[in-house]
C-alpha cells in the first residue's frame, strides 16, 4: 500500500466557539459577573466597583472597575486575548499579595458575551504613562464562517488621565487596574434581578474569613436615581442559636467546638485522629487541611429581637443563603449550598423528609433551611478537590466523598447535642406548671372582682371629703384591663401546655408507627419462613438424590467431579437457608414470649451455631470464656430478648469485620462472662473496625446508625442497638455501655445485670 503526504494542518476553531464557551456554557449572568470579579481578585485588587447605568428606553451599561495590578499591551495580547491560557495554572499565586489564584482555565472573560453586545476595556500597570484600550464587538462572532484567528480587535494606546461620562480613571502613572465598560446589556436588570445579583455577591466571598478580603461596592443609576452600597452579610450570623467550628489539620487530626450561644456553653473535641473519627477511611483523609464552620438558626423572636430583626427577615435570608457552601481560597465553589437542585449536596432535605419529627423526638434531623455554613479549602493544599470542566462543582472522587462524610459526621453529632438540649429544657412538667398558673390567676381574678365590687359600692355613697374620686366607669375599665392581662397570661400557659401535649402525641405516634412496622416485618418474616421451609425441603431432597445418583456412576474420567461439587454446594446452601427459616419460626413459640430460666452462655452458643456457615466462610474465630460453670449464669428472662441481643451484636460484628482493611489481622469474636455477689457481667468484643470516636452513647439511640456508605450517608435501620439497650435496661434493669476500641481492635460492649433478676 502506497501513500503520499499531501499536507499538514492544525485544528482551526470557528468563531462561534467563543459563543459556546461564553454565553452557552456559563449558566447565568450572575455567574458571568462572578467570573470577572474573580479575575480582579487574582489581580490583587482591594476595591471593586460594579456600577450599573440603566435606561428603560435606551442602551444600558455596566462598568466593572478594580485597582489591581492591571495589564500592559503584551499581557493583554498574550494572555487576555488567548483563550484557555495556562498562565494561572503555572503561577498558582498572585504577584504581590500572594493570593492563591482562583481561576485556572482561562475562560471566565468569555462570559462577557452573555452580558453585553460590546466591550471597551481600559487597563494599565503601575508606572505606565499611558493606558491600553481594547474594543470588542461580540457581533463579529455571530453568523460568520470565519475562523477565530481571522477576527481582530482594535487596541489603542491612550493618554492619561481617562475621563468620560462614567467618571475618571488612571489619573497618574502610579495608578493601576482594569476598567471594563459593558455596553448594551442583554438582560433586563430590574429590581428583582439586581437583588438576586446583590445577594449572590454578598456571599461570593466567604463571610467567615477576613484574610485577603477585598471590598465590593454595588452602584445603580436608574433614570437618574442613584444607589450605592458596600456588600456584607456577617450581621446575620450573630442571630444563630448554635455555632460549630471544626477543622482537619495537616496530620489528619480533627478538632470540633460546639457553642450554644443561648446558654454560653462550649463543647470541645480536640486532636482526634482521623481513623477514629471516621471509620474505614484510612489513617489520614485523602483531602488536605480545611476549616468547617456552620450556624444553626431557629425562628425565635427572642434571638432576633436583639438584632432588630423579624422572623420574616431570617426566612428571607435563609431562603437565599441556606445550606453548606464550599469556598476555595475565599471564593465560592458552585453549586454547593444553593437552595435548589444539586445545592443540597449533603442531602439534608432528604434526611429531614425521612425523619420529620420535632427536635425532642428520636432521630431528629436538621433541615437545609436552618443551617448556614462554609467549608474553607485552598487549591494549594487541596489540589485533589478539583473543579469539573464545566465549573459546576468539584470532581466527585474519593477525596470529595470523604469530605462529605466528615461534614455529615459533624452535623450528626450536632443533631444529638440539640436533642439533648431540647430534652433538658422539657424536664419541667408543664401540666404542673399550668395548674399552678391557673390557681394563681384564678385567685387574682377573685381578688380583682371583690375589689371591683367594693369600689363600685363606695361610689354609690356621697363622699364627704373633697378628694377627687374616679368615676365608676373608669374604675370598671381599669379592673377590666387587669382581668384582660390575667387572661392573656392564662392563655399563654394554655398554649404552651397544648404544644407540649401535641409534641408528646407526635412522639407516641412515631413510636407506635415504628413498632407497627417492626411487627409487620416480623409477620412477613414468619410467612417467609413457612414458605421457604417447604421449598428448601424439596430442594434438599432433590439435591440429596441427585448427589447419590452421581456418586453411584463411574467417574474414572473425572467428568462428574464438578457436577458433584456444585450439587454439594446447593445441598449445603439449602441447609443454611432452612436453618435460618427454623430460627425465624422458633421465635413465635409461646415459651419464647414467657419469662423462663435462661442460660446466657447457651444463647451465645446457639446464635454462634446459627451463623456458623458465615463465620467459617469469613474465617472468624469465636470464643466464650466463663469465670465459673455455665449453670451459674442462669437468669429469669425472656429468651427472645437474649437472642435479639446476641443477634444484633453478631450482625454488627460481621459487618465491622468485613470492613476491616487489614487483611492480615486475625478475625475474632470474644465473649467473657463473669459475676460478683450481686451482678452478672457480659463482655462482648470483636476485631472489626470499631466505633467512630464520640458515638459511644449515641449509638444506642433510635435511628442512629454507625454504618456509612461510600459517600458518607448513614445506612442500616439504626434500631438494632436501641433494641438491645431497651432489653437490657427496661426489661432486665441492667446497664450497657460501649467502648469504641477493645484490646482486639473492634468495638466492645459491657452488660451488667442484677442477680436479683434470677429465680
Amino acid at each position: 500500500m502506497r501513500r503520499r503526504l499531501i499536507a499538514k494542518k492544525p485544528f482551526e476553531f470557528s468563531a462561534r466557539v467563543t459563543l459556546q464557551l461564553g454565553r452557552e456554557s456559563i449558566s447565568s449572568s450572575t455567574v458571568a459577573i462572578s467570573e470577572l470579579i474573580k479575575n480582579s481578585y487574582d489581580a490583587d485588587a482591594e476595591n471593586i466597583t460594579i456600577d450599573f447605568h440603566l435606561r428603560q428606553h435606551s442602551i444600558s451599561t455596566l462598568i466593572i472597575e478594580d485597582d489591581g495590578y492591571g495589564m500592559n499591551a503584551e499581557t493583554l495580547i498574550d494572555h487576555w486575548l488567548k483563550i484557555g491560557t495556562d498562565n494561572k495554572s503555572l503561577k498558582e499565586r498572585s504577584a504581590t499579595k500572594r493570593r492563591v489564584l482562583t481561576g485556572a482555565k482561562g475562560l471566565g472573560r468569555l462570559g462577557i458575551d452573555r452580558l453585553c453586545k460590546k466591550l471597551v476595556l481600559y487597563t494599565k500597570t503601575e508606572d505606565m504613562n499611558t493606558a491600553i484600550q481594547l474594543n470588542l464587538d461580540w457581533k463579529q462572532f455571530e453568523n460568520t464562517s470565519r475562523s477565530l484567528s481571522e477576527i481582530e480587535h482594535e487596541i489603542f494606546e491612550v493618554e492619561l488621565p481617562i475621563k468620560d461620562k462614567y467618571g475618571e480613571v488612571f489619573l497618574d502613572e502610579k495608578s493601576s487596574g482594569t476598567r471594563m465598560i459593558l455596553i448594551g446589556l442583554k438582560d433586563h436588570w430590574d429590581d428583582k434581578f439586581l437583588s438576586t445579583l446583590e445577594n449572590e455577591l454578598r456571599l461570593l466571598i466567604s463571610p467567615f474569613q477576613a484574610e485577603n478580603e477585598f471590598s465590593i461596592v454595588l452602584k445603580t443609576n436608574l433614570n437618574g436615581q442613584f444607589d450605592e452600597k458596600a456588600l456584607s452579610s456577617e450581621k446575620m450570623l450573630t442571630a444563630a442559636r448554635w455555632k460549630i467550628k471544626a477543622s482537619v489539620d495537616e496530620e489528619g487530626l480533627v478538632s470540633v467546638c460546639y457553642t450554644n450561644n443561648k446558654k454560653q456553653l462550649d463543647i470541645n473535641q480536640e486532636g482526634l485522629p482521623w481513623n477514629l473519627w471516621v471509620k474505614n477511611s484510612g489513617e489520614k483523609p485523602l483531602f488536605g487541611p480545611l476549616d468547617f464552620e456552620f450556624y444553626y438558626f431557629v425562628q425565635d423572636t427572642t434571638d432576633l429581637n436583639k438584632l432588630n430583626l423579624r422572623v420574616k427577615d431570617l426566612r428571607g435570608f435563609m431562603g437565599l443563603n441556606q445550606g453548606v457552601r464550599i469556598y476555595r481560597d475565599h471564593f465560592r465553589v458552585r453549586p454547593y449550598g444553593e437552595p435548589t437542585g444539586k445545592g443540597d449536596w449533603l442531602d439534608l432535605g432528604l434526611r429531614k423528609v425521612a425523619s420529620p419529627g420535632g427536635v425532642s423526638q428520636p432521630g431528629w434531623r436538621i433541615g437545609p433551611n436552618q443551617i448556614l455554613g462554609s467549608i474553607i479549602i485552598s487549591r494549594e493544599t487541596n489540589a485533589v478537590l478539583d473543579d469539573q470542566a464545566n465549573r459546576e462543582g468539584l470532581v466527585e472522587n474519593e477525596a470529595f466523598f470523604q469530605l462529605r462524610t466528615f461534614v455529615l459526621k459533624i452535623v450528626e453529632t450536632f443533631e444529638l447535642l440539640v436533642q439533648k438540649d431540647a430534652a433538658g429544657n422539657r424536664q419541667t412538667d408543664l401540666s404542673d406548671e399550668l395548674a399552678e398558673i391557673l390557681i394563681k390567676n384564678n385567685k387574682k381574678v377573685e381578688e380583682v372582682i371583690e375589689d371591683l365590687k367594693r369600689s363600685v359600692s363606695k361610689t354609690s355613697h356621697k363622699n364627704k371629703t373633697k378628694k377627687k374620686q374616679l368615676k365608676p366607669e373608669q374604675i370598671v375599665a381599669n379592673r377590666l384591663k387587669e382581668l384582660e392581662s390575667l387572661r392573656a397570661k392564662q392563655a399563654e400557659a394554655e398554649r404552651r401546655y397544648l404544644e407540649a401535649l401535641q409534641e408528646e402525641k407526635k412522639q407516641l405516634k412515631h413510636q407506635k408507627n415504628t413498632l407497627s412496622n417492626l411487627a409487620s416485618i416480623g409477620i412477613l418474616t414468619i410467612s417467609f419462613g413457612h414458605e421457604v421451609r417447604q421449598h428448601t425441603g424439596l430442594a434438599f431432597n432433590g439435591a440429596s438424590r441427585t448427589l447419590s445418583h452421581l456418586k453411584s456412576l463411574d467417574n474414572q474420567d473425572g467428568q462428574l467431579t464438578k457436577p458433584i461439587k456444585f450439587i454439594e454446594i446447593v445441598k449445603k446452601s439449602t441447609q443454611y437457608v432452612d436453618k435460618f427459616s427454623r430460627f425465624a419460626l422458633a421465635n413465635i413459640k409461646p415459651d419464647k414470649r414467657r419469662q423462663n430460666k435462661i442460660c446466657i452462655p447457651e444463647v451465645f452458643e446457639y446464635v454462634f451455631e446459627m451463623f456458623a456457615t458465615t463465620l467459617d466462610k469469613m474465617k472468624v474465630e469465636t470464643k466464650i470464656s466463663l469465670l465459673t460453670e455455665a449453670a451459674q449464669y442462669n437468669v429469669f428472662a425472656f429468651e427472645i430478648d437474649w437472642e435479639s441481643i446476641v443477634i444484633n451484636f453478631m450482625t454488627n460484628s460481621i459487618w465491622a469485620i468485613e470492613k476491616e482493611s487489614d487483611v492480615t489481622k486475625q478475625r475474632k469474636i470474644e465473649v467473657n462472662i463473669s459475676e460478683s455477689e450481686s451482678e452478672i457481667f457480659i463482655n462482648y468484643k470483636d476485631s472489626g473496625i470499631g466505633l467512630e470516636q464520640g458515638t459511644e452513647e449515641s449509638i444506642f439511640l433510635p435511628m442512629q446508625s454507625g454504618k456509612r456508605d461510600r459517600i458518607g450517608n448513614s445506612v442500616g435501620t439504626g434500631m438494632g442497638l436501641a433494641i438491645v439497650k431497651t432489653h437490657v435496661e427496661d426489661h432486665m434493669k441492667g446497664t450497657i455501655k460501649a467502648i469504641a476500641h477493645s484490646d482486639i481492635g473492634g468495638a466492645e460492649f459491657s452488660i451488667t445485670i442484677p442477680k436479683s433478676e434470677r429465680k
